[in-house]
């Protein structure tokens, strides 16, 4: 795999401050969220979001997987909901039915997990929402850090997940992270 992605917690207490050119940031009372990427490159194509919230957390990754001279669409995802995790992934029959626009559909047995991406100019439930942000970051392609891929870390989004036909959440945000790198 050229790319391998780790969660370490899916919602943690966080403490402690940080000065930053003479500005205090206090993070106490604050709720994290931890996880990392380790490889040689990043997915050619892949979308990923995570967003903490009332009640939860949840991350979502879909990925343009190459293994020898094949490709398959690789997905991880973990919602935490009311203390029970629900975890998403191929290996465990998960497959993407929609995967356009920022718009995700993933689809496990009895779970339906859709996310979508608020894009800049797009209305939002709350007057001053976020639109994306759009933060520059680079990424490894062959081991170097040759690439820019676009992260938007605090963005508006909506999410519902649904188990068995009944819908555990269905919320907006202006407090989500989104990545969407497919059609580039």
């Amino acid at each position: 795999m050229e790319c391998r992605h780790g969660v370490w917690s899916m919602r943690h207490e966080v403490r402690g401050r940080v000065e930053v050119n003479g500005k205090l940031f206090d993070f106490s009372r604050g709720v994290g969220y931890w996880e990392g990427d380790r490889g040689r490159s990043f997915p050619k194509e892949y979308a990923w979001t995570q967003c903490l919230f009332k009640g939860g957390s949840l991350m979502l990754s879909v990925a343009d997987i190459p293994m020898a001279k094949m490709h398959f669409t690789g997905i991880i995802g973990v919602v935490l909901w009311k203390g029970r995790e629900y975890r998403l992934a191929t290996y465990l029959g998960a497959r993407v039915v929609v995967n356009r626009n920022g718009i995700l559909r993933i689809v496990q047995g009895d779970m339906v997990l859709d996310a979508r991406m608020k894009r800049s100019g797009e209305g939002l439930a709350k007057e001053g929402a976020r639109k994306a942000e759009w933060h520059l970051l680079k990424a490894s392609v062959g081991g170097d850090m040759t690439r820019t891929i676009h992260e938007s870390p605090a963005c508006g989004a909506a999410y519902r997940f649904r188990v068995g036909g009944r819908t555990l959440f269905a919320f907006e945000t202006e407090r989500a992270s989104f990545e969407y790198e497919y059609g580039k």
